[in-house]
């Protein structure tokens, strides 16, 4: 699966300049927290922006970067949560945006879809949307171990990623 989305996003990320990565999630909410995790740990390792990139951590309100996306005109974002994709928990994967509506993202998926529409007609970027399969999102709890190690693995993707656009 790893190499998979290695592989997938290579592909979609040859020609980008620019990137935005955005996590999404609760940190109250268990692997809710996993867009959170994410993106956390890469502003730990490369802080918040390099020369071809920027970092967010959107918590529950992703659109509230949407003026910051929009000044640094990325070619494209990929956005990172927990989702219920009727999947084995742990499991990850592209989902298309249009799809967004058919899972269940939380209480944030009308803002987001309100906020990729109006990127989409004022900056045209692509999109990627990578989506985590949650265990549990019981209030005030730990993550998951599956999550936990899916979330590093795909943190491990997007790491390389970004020392490409350094």
């Amino acid at each position: 699966m790893k190499s998979e989305l290695k592989k997938i996003l290579s592909h979609r990320l040859k020609n980008t300049k620019k990137l935005v990565v955005l996590g999404i999630g609760s940190e109250l909410m268990q692997d809710d927290a996993a867009g959170i995790f994410v993106t956390q740990k890469l502003i730990k390792k490369f802080g918040e922006a390099g020369s071809g990139f920027k970092i967010y951590t959107g918590y529950t309100t992703p659109e509230n970067f949407t003026k910051n996306i929009t000044d640094f005109h990325p070619d494209h974002i990929i956005l990172f949560d927990a989702a219920d994709l009727k999947m084995l928990p742990g499991s990850y994967t592209i989902i298309p945006v249009e799809a967004i509506t058919d899972f269940s993202l939380g209480t944030h998926k009308l803002s987001l879809i309100m906020m990729i529409k109006y990127l989409k007609e004022v900056i045209n970027p692509e999109f990627t949307v990578i989506a985590v399969q949650y265990k549990s999102i019981e209030f005030n709890g730990k993550m998951t171990k599956e999550v936990k190690t899916a979330v590093n693995k795909v943190k491990d993707i997007l790491c390389e990623i970004l020392e490409s656009l350094r």
